[in-house]
């Protein structure tokens, strides 16, 4: 489709990629597409002029960010990583690192209630783990305890664990932790029996829930819920966010920016088992359908496309460790160059930034599979990639239309390599 006559006031160098990419997804067409595109007014987002993205009536986002963005990221197990931390908070204004979260490695009721990333040799006792959450709150920082196991449990399961689980709970009270994730409802009905009043919930991922009405109920049951991880499936549906901004006010609703599971993930409750058992292969769609692909299907949150959540509410976002090396997963976290580089690029924009080199830090080498080497800028790579206001308008029918009606993802794939080997 020609867009000659809407560019024409552009300069060639800021050529809409965005529109060019849209109007190539063959079954959206273009009347459906303008009825329900966004026009994003001083967007950070993409370069370039975007007069025939209009105006959405029913779902309209002004980008802006309306509070500090507080991350959250794993506790690593020495002192020297939340030094690091301290450090790089202290070169930021518009986020903050504020709460870490892990549990005690290599307990032998962690398939139950917890799931291990990695082992570390070095924490043998709760007192070995609770040195750095003491170390960590008395420098400010909140803690979330993980009992983040999906796995349902039967009456003969617990009574296994259940002295143990009591003792954590007492263990975990007495060193000032007052904030446990789930993923598993027994687990919550456990905390609040034996601990009643004492601890508040978050929701972890791992709950996978996808729609407003199964938080409705969850609430209902649990009302000492003050937190929701939101699934990573659901990071650019905007009208169900939007939903759960209004239905729960009083919570905080949380975003993973670098999680490397792609939406709608076939395996996404084996994968949190303790090992490789029997795991679902990935890399075949890596192979099949190319690194960049994989990568735009992964729900990721640009640095750039944070005030986009900002103006809805939402203002708390999730760092995962890196997935790229067994020794940098949560039990062993110490490296913070992938969390460096995300928030260095929030506070200072994509300036100084390479293409490939950012991608591949962020995403921690994507698994050892290296995006190929260009040596532009990132911000001419930005309009290459998958632009969130196509998902502000369409991100709702993601579940419906991917690989069906629409290609969008897949699209700006083949161009963003088109562009990296030059």
């Amino acid at each position: 489709m020609d867009n000659t006559n809407a560019n024409a006031s552009c300069a060639p160098a800021q050529e809409n990629v965005y529109e060019t990419i849209t109007n190539d997804v063959k079954n959206i067409s273009r009347r459906d597409f303008l009825k329900t595109s966004l026009l994003a007014t001083g967007a950070v987002a993409l370069s370039g002029c975007n007069k025939e993205v209009a105006q959405n009536d029913e779902l309209e986002i002004i980008p802006k960010q309306t509070a500090t963005y507080e991350f959250s990221t794993p506790l690593p197990f020495n002192y020297k990583t939340i030094d690091d931390i301290i450090a790089l908070n202290s070169t930021l204004k518009k986020s903050q690192v504020t709460t870490f979260y892990n549990n005690a490695p290599n307990q032998d009721f962690n398939n139950w209630i917890s799931i291990d990333r990695a082992k570390n040799d070095f924490i043998k006792t709760y007192d070995d783990f609770a040195q750095f959450v003491k170390y960590a709150i008395g420098n400010g920082f909140k803690f979330s305890y993980l009992m983040n196991s999906p796995k349902p449990f039967s009456e003969k399961d617990f009574l296994t664990f259940k002295d143990e689980f009591l003792y954590l709970l007492d263990y975990l009270y007495k060193i000032g932790v007052r904030d446990i994730k789930v993923a598993n409802t027994q687990v919550a009905s456990a905390i609040n029996q034996f601990a009643p009043n004492t601890f508040n919930l978050s929701a972890s991922t791992a709950f996978e829930y996808h729609n407003v009405s199964q938080y409705h109920n969850l609430f209902l049951g649990y009302p000492n819920f003050n937190l929701i991880d939101v699934s990573n499936d659901e990071n650019q549906n905007f009208k169900f966010l939007k939903s759960l901004r209004k239905a729960f006010p009083d919570k905080k609703l949380e975003l993973m920016v670098n999680e490397f599971c792609i939406k709608g993930c076939p395996a996404r409750i084996s994968h949190i088992s303790e090992d490789d058992y029997f795991q679902f292969e990935c890399t075949k769609m890596k192979l099949e359908k190319g690194i960049l692909y994989y990568f735009f299907k992964t729900g990721a949150i640009y640095p750039w496309n944070l005030e986009y959540y900002s103006s809805i509410g939402i203002n708390n976002f999730k760092f995962i460790s890196s997935n790229g090396s067994i020794n940098n997963l949560r039990s062993n976290f110490h490296d913070i160059t992938s969390l460096q580089t995300y928030l260095t690029c929030v506070e200072n924009g994509t300036n100084g930034f390479l293409t490939s080199d950012f991608i591949n830090k962020m995403f921690d080498k994507l698994n050892q599979t290296q995006v190929p080497s260009n040596s532009s800028k990132l911000s001419d790579l930005q309009q290459y990639l998958p632009d969130i206001r196509h998902f502000v308008a369409h991100g709702h029918e993601c579940t419906v239309k991917c690989g069906v009606e629409c290609n969008y993802c897949e699209l700006c794939a083949k161009r963003t390599e088109n562009f990296l080997l030059g």
